[in-house]
């Protein structure tokens, strides 16, 4: 990671302020502490110390993308068309069983089941429909607030707000994997320094890229052009969680990227026609033996080796054994570690085309002699 240089001339501590303030009194004049003059100059000594120590500096940093954090971080993608995505809402398809008949209206609000110690998570049905002579119907859904709260597994989202008479049961058979907060200040920085890298080409493989980032709910994203032949680009995405994409935001993208096929009506060129997909995911499981700093615990610690290797598996088509042990030695907490095996074994992965790796577990072992 880059680190910030304070420019020379600023590199004066209020130690040093003082003296050259003391250096500055009139000849015959008392400087040793305790005296009026040294009195005096103490307090203009730390303010100024703070200003060249601390607040200059933070100034400074504010002013480039590589330090700036936060809303500046923000002022600094307005101007070349890079915003901060916002949290997004989970989706899913909710199953409905009752009485033939029965109308589930849009808005009718769902919800997990919650207990003394978790709330429950609301969701609402974006589109009503009527329960055939089958006995069930199938509704999309999305969570009431946005953010990863909404994430939930399969069959959690069993109660309703406002009960229906002749309905026996509802249930979610797949997970939530699609809500993601707010976008965070690194993948933020990330986005505004390839904007910087790279410059619109219109219709490079950069170009679209950074059109499937610009929609909120996109993750990872591969580019594989000329898939069907001349003019013809596929769009591979997940969603913000490296989650596989629900078909909501793959027809975001489209819609974005290529509405209509050709005609140069989103952010693709004229003639070229897009396709959008979702990125096929590759579990690894990670093991090692590991060695932990003092103050530390595995409980904690495994998590957070398993958010650096799924940052560097993000754009990788090979995963390179020895880095992934690079990224275990560089997380914080982490002291040493031995005996690194990814799916078992100690090569590379080579991924097709299309694939990318997730980390589905870190684990640490003992292994037997």
């Amino acid at each position: 990671m880059l680190e910030f240089q304070l420019p020379e001339h600023l590199q004066i501590t209020e130690a040093q302020l003082h003296e050259k303030m003391l250096k500055m009194a009139p000849q015959g004049v008392d400087t040793s502490e305790g005296h009026m003059y040294w009195d005096h100059t103490k307090p203009t000594a730390m303010i100024a110390g703070e200003l060249v120590e601390y607040t200059l500096p933070l100034t400074l940093m504010l002013m480039f993308p590589q330090f700036a954090v936060g809303p500046f971080l923000d002022y600094h993608g307005y101007p070349i068309g890079v915003t901060r995505k916002e949290a997004v809402k989970g989706t899913t398809i909710e199953t409905f069983v009752g009485d033939p008949g029965i109308e589930i209206t849009k808005e009718t609000i769902i919800l997990t089941i919650g207990d003394e110690f978790e709330e429950s998570v609301r969701y609402q049905v974006k589109k009503g429909g009527i329960i055939d002579s089958s006995g069930e119907i199938n509704l999309p859904i999305e969570a009431v607030e946005a953010g990863v709260r909404g994430n939930v597994p399969p069959n959690t989202i069993v109660g309703i707000e406002k009960p229906i008479k002749g309905l026996k049961k509802l249930f979610n058979a797949e997970p939530i994997t699609d809500g993601a907060a707010v976008e965070d200040d690194e993948s933020y920085r990330t986005r505004i320094l390839e904007r910087h890298r790279n410059k619109p080409l219109s219709g490079a493989k950069s170009d679209y890229i950074r059109w499937a980032k610009e929609i909120d709910g996109v993750g990872d994203v591969i580019v594989q052009p000329l898939w069907r032949g001349p003019k013809t680009v596929r769009v591979l995405i997940t969603d913000r969680n490296r989650q596989v994409a629900t078909q909501q935001l793959i027809d975001e993208v489209k819609a974005y990227i290529d509405p209509v096929d050709g005609m140069g009506e989103g952010k693709a060129p004229i003639g070229a026609h897009v396709t959008v997909d979702t990125i096929t995911l590759v579990s690894l499981t990670i093991k090692a033996t590991f060695v932990l700093e003092k103050g530390y615990d595995l409980f904690e610690v495994l998590p957070e080796v398993g958010k650096n290797i799924n940052e560097y598996f993000a754009d990788q088509s090979i995963i390179k054994y020895t880095e992934v042990g690079a990224r275990i030695i560089k997380t914080k907490g982490v002291a040493d570690y031995s005996n690194l095996l990814i799916e078992n074994d100690i090569k590379n992965i080579i991924l097709l085309e299309g694939e990318r790796a997730i980390v589905s577990e870190v684990l640490h072992y003992e292994p037997t002699t």
